[in-house]
């Protein structure tokens, strides 16, 4: 391609790219339906970040759950121990080392702080 250069203006070359889209055929599709394919990928991925939000409420309501009920059985356990009359050392130590193991799982993520407080 041969370039003209004219005095005081500016040379400009202009590329325009359209990215082809094509069908589950391997067909072809035009502007306006590479646009509709677009817009309907858009569409399922909020679709999908919808479901992906409420799978993921759902299952920090299940951990919240569980979090409630192991603390439950180890707060009656632990008053179980303390109404004792002969707890061994063994079983002490068995005990405090589940206190920390359930303390460490609740340390991984920090709670939550209230302003304020």
């Amino acid at each position: 391609m041969q370039r003209r250069l004219l005095t005081g203006h500016t040379d400009m070359r202009l590329d325009i790219y359209h990215h082809m889209v094509y069908d589950d055929n391997c067909k072809e599709l035009d502007i306006k339906q590479s646009l509709n394919s677009i817009f309907n990928i858009l569409k399922q991925i909020k679709m999908e970040q919808s479901e992906l939000a409420a799978q993921l409420t759902a299952l920090t309501e299940q951990t919240e759950k569980a979090k409630a009920e192991i603390l439950a059985k180890l707060a009656d356990l632990d008053a179980a121990l303390q109404a004792a009359d002969d707890v061994t050392p063994e079983v002490q130590a068995a005990f405090d080392a589940l206190k920390g193991s359930v303390q460490g799982i609740d340390d991984i993520v920090a709670d939550a702080t209230i302003p304020g407080e």
